[in-house]
């Protein structure tokens, strides 16, 4: 179909050429004598303006056809060694199995109706891989992400017409302490099946150490908890004891029982910490009577133990929500001693704690007397002009600020608008309160990754409970980064932002209603709000060696590996303002202890994403099993400055090669989270994946050619301009 595009008005364009044609006949008609050369000129006069009226209009040709969108059908197959295991040498193997399932004829029939996508993977994802090359793929992987599989292949497919995914894998994750993950819902349904058949495995007697968690540091004289998590198999009715050692003396023995045909329990341990310093634990299981495999019966964590004389000061308004459970929080929290005051009915301060002597003046002498301040929901009349500007000196010289904020603290008369305006991580443009009918959903942002507010495990952070309500319009200031965002209708808002300004810290809190961390269905055992706050108040805590203000900061993507991985363990500075530094250099402890200085290269180094930040890293690869203890050091200007003391666990095979059955109750878990179906056998799943319906989408699409610009249209258009041209020269005419 022939289509116009010009934009000039055709009337306009119809009167132009109408008057030049006019004007031309008549000057013809008029001066030119009758001849038949003349009436050539004329002619090809009128061609030129058929032509020039031609391009004027910019015709083209625009073809509007329908395409049919075949769905996308996902195929994940776990390549790890655990997919190699069988129960006995009659029983084909997983990965056989596996295999055979890729050749059923349900197969054929969803690959003629949707297009297949097929991804590998142990402990990373492979992508661009044809499924034809399935059958040449081997169960190597030294360990399984299986989580983060099923993460990474939801972003790739995101905003896709997905028809379902086919889970071949035996439901192993060694990156993951608990299964509680596979309950998370997924995009489209995920289709898992019975790699072996039930009951097959000879239970020989065995029991492991699958995790210990622990808070790292703590405050002298406070008590913390210590997790462990065992599991086994074959105990034949007898009771398992879990002993717990401090430095080498046995400090503490749980007995626990284990089902005979295998199961799981989570010991808790209390411990008290009288004394500061470096302490050891280790958690040690004794074997079971015929046991074969023994090396993974203990493990070791280290804890700090750090002065207590880290106090804080919450000034709150009229009590709220959020005042309940930060206050909950605070009485809890073993690194700091808080000092709260609220707003009472009379708007005088009230003490929200046992106060002494303290008030709530906030003067300079008053200011010195803490480490880190939170602000809570007032304005800028309630703070007064006096209290904002020492808070303003408070932080330039080392302490630190929590705002938590609210609808009085973040509108219009605010805390912004008084001194602390000029060190906030935010500058308020147009500042409003955002409340939906459904919570706002949050995830860490790229800088939280490695920020010691989000240290350890990522997985804990998989999964953030939403917020009901935000306050939106602000912008970040210049060097301050956000931790936390919120998807919302206009985008993504800042829900956490931090900076350092002088030598203090500020963080800010952009919603009244992070209380939903501690309530939300979405925290299960992870309990991100204490968590949140333990490591945040850690990180705001100033340290002695830092008084100018400089931080190292120590941090890997995990804190225990399996004999023979290799870890990064990366370093930067807390401010990108300092000078270069001459060296820094990383002394490893090995179990034996041996130090061995290693000396970090000056890089940029990579998150997971993909996107980079200037630090140093090095490589190490464990050569034995234990723990292993990192210390930091970074020399400038003649002196050295050290961080804070990290440690991570080399634990002495990968669980990939230990005899033991699939995880079906994980496969049976993701299958019903997403919507899909958990299959017994091959004969089942053929069955129903070959009876899917499957729905096409179409979508219009036109195919567009401009006749105007064409090689033939301009050929012709010169050819006859210059024709006239040759013609009027023959005639002498100008």
């Amino acid at each position: 179909m022939i289509v116009l595009e010009h934009t000039f008005p055709l009337w306009a364009i119809v009167v132009i050429i109408t008057m030049a044609l006019g004007l031309g006949l008549c000057t013809a008609w008029l001066f030119l004598q009758r001849r038949v050369i003349n009436a050539v000129l004329v002619f090809f006069y009128v061609l030129v303006l058929g032509g020039m009226a031609w391009c004027m209009l910019l015709p083209g040709i625009r073809n509007t056809f329908t395409q049919v969108r075949k769905p996308r059908f996902i195929v994940a197959l776990d390549t790890s060694q655990s997919m190699a295991l069988t129960p006995s040498p009659e029983v084909p193997s997983r990965w056989k199995v596996a295999q055979e399932a890729l050749k059923r004829p349900w197969f054929s029939t969803v690959a003629g109706e949707c297009e297949v996508e097929f991804f590998p993977f142990d402990i990373e994802l492979s992508e661009n891989t044809r499924i034809s090359e399935a059958g040449s793929l081997k169960p190597e992987g030294a360990a399984t992400r299986l989580r983060q599989a099923l993460k990474k292949i939801a972003e790739h497919s995101a905003g896709l017409n997905v028809a379902g995914m086919l889970l071949l894998s035996d439901g192993m994750d060694t990156g993951e302490a608990l299964d509680d993950w596979a309950g998370v819902s997924q995009p489209f349904p995920v289709y898992t099946v019975r790699l072996e058949p039930p009951g097959g495995w000879k239970q020989d007697p065995d029991v492991r150490i699958d995790a210990v968690t622990t808070s790292r540091r703590v405050t002298l004289g406070w008590k913390s908890e210590l997790k462990v998590k065992v599991s086994g198999q074959g105990t034949r009715g007898a009771s398992v004891a879990v002993q717990l050692y401090e430095n080498g003396a046995l400090l503490s023995e749980v007995p626990t029982q284990i089902p005979d045909e295998g199961g799981e329990r989570e010991i808790t341990f209390e411990l008290d910490h009288p004394k500061m310093g470096a302490f050891q634990y280790r958690v040690f299981v004794p074997p079971l009577s015929g046991e074969k495999n023994k090396e993974d019966n203990e493990q070791l964590v280290s804890v700090e133990v750090v002065d207590a004389k880290n106090r804080l000061l919450y000034l709150e308004g009229v009590p709220r929500w959020e005042y309940k459970y930060v206050r909950r929080m605070l009485l809890a929290e073993r690194q700091i001693s808080p000092i709260i005051f609220f707003t009472g009915p009379d708007g005088a301060p009230h003490g929200g704690t046992p106060v002494g002597n303290v008030t709530a003046d906030m003067t300079p002498q008053q200011l010195a007397y803490f480490k880190i301040i939170m602000l809570g929901n007032i304005d800028a009349k309630e703070l007064g002009a006096a209290r904002a500007k020492n808070l303003v000196k408070f932080v330039e010289e080392g302490g630190s600020l929590i705002l938590l904020g609210g609808a009085k603290g973040w509108s219009a008369g605010g805390l912004a608008e008084t001194d602390l305006g000029k060190i906030l991580p935010v500058r308020g443009v147009d500042v409003k309160t955002l409340e939906g009918e459904k919570p706002y959903p949050v995830k860490l942002s790229e800088a939280a990754r490695g920020h010691p507010a989000f240290a350890g495990d990522a997985a804990f952070w998989q999964n953030i409970p939403p917020v009901l309500s935000l306050f939106t319009g602000f912008t970040l200031s210049s060097g301050a980064e956000t931790l936390v965002t919120a998807d919302t209708p206009s985008g993504q808002q800042p829900v956490v932002a931090t900076q350092r300004f002088g030598q203090g810290k500020v963080t800010a809190i952009l919603t009244d209603s992070l209380w939903r961390w501690q309530l939300g269905p979405e925290a299960g055992k992870a309990r991100p709000y204490e968590r949140f706050w333990t490591q945040l108040i850690s990180w705001l805590l100033p340290r002695q060696e830092a008084l100018d203000g400089m931080r190292l900061e120590f941090f890997a993507d995990r804190d225990q590996i399996f004999l023979g991985e290799a870890i990064d363990l990366n370093a930067r500075f807390g401010t990108d303002e300092l000078s270069k530094p001459d060296s820094v250099e990383a002394k490893i402890t090995l179990p034996d202890k041996r130090e061995v200085p290693y000396r970090m290269a000056p890089q940029l180094v990579s998150l997971p994403s993909g996107k980079s930040f200037p630090g140093f890293t090095v490589s190490f690869s464990a050569t034995q099993p234990g723990l292993y203890n990192v210390s930091g050091s970074a020399k400038m200007k003649g002196q050295t400055y050290a961080s804070e003391p990290f440690s991570f666990f080399v634990k002495p095979h990968s669980p990939e090669t230990v005899p033991r059955p699939g995880k079906v109750e994980v496969l049976q878990a993701i299958s019903a989270a997403s919507g899909g179906r958990f299959f017994d056998s091959l004969e089942d799943l053929n069955e129903h994946l070959g009876k899917l319906q499957f729905h096409s989408s179409e979508q219009k699409l036109s195919d567009y050619r401009t006749l105007w610009r064409e090689w033939p249209s301009v050929i012709v258009l010169m050819t006859l301009l210059a024709a006239s041209w040759g013609l009027r020269k023959s005639q002498n005419m100008p």
